[in-house]
């Protein structure tokens, strides 16, 4: 593992950015899993600009690793709502590159990402309480 420490969020965020374009910039189908929250805001403000109208772009694939549904409301959850407004949308993701995970398929996604080639990348985000993705303190009853 290589710990990357920068003076400030926007620095940190471009950082992140430009880790994930290294990836991205492949001649091959690349696998991106990716996460919502606060912590990536800025990095996917710089990403928008940097693969928006790239079709250089068109072999990267996006998967989310956690959801969280919204209480009494069908569709999205806050995962995917949240990179529908911070990412795929402003960036004009194709459907057919973003690969949901949601209450019908999670019992296969493992599958189909294995299917797919397997994952490039997974970005985690590390919560203000110290939560990372769907681990999220207190929520679980054991």
């Amino acid at each position: 593992m290589k710990i990357i420490i920068e003076e400030n969020y926007e620095k940190m965020s471009r950082v992140a950015a430009n880790i994930l374009l290294g990836k991205m910039y492949q001649n091959k189908r690349v696998n991106l899993a990716i996460t919502a929250g606060s912590t990536p805001v800025k990095m996917y403000e710089y990403l928008v600009s940097d693969v928006k109208n790239k079709h250089y772009f068109d072999n990267v694939h996006y998967y989310n690793f956690d959801e969280i549904p919204f209480k009494q409301k069908k569709g999205y959850g806050v995962t995917m709502t949240n990179l529908n407004n911070l990412f795929f949308k402003p960036a004009e993701i194709p459907e057919s590159h973003i690969h949901p995970l949601d209450e019908n398929n999670y019992k296969n996604q493992d599958k189909r990402i294995e299917q797919d080639g397997g994952l490039d990348l997974i970005l985690l985000g590390i919560g203000a309480d110290g939560h990372y993705c769907g681990n999220l303190p207190g929520t679980t009853k054991i």
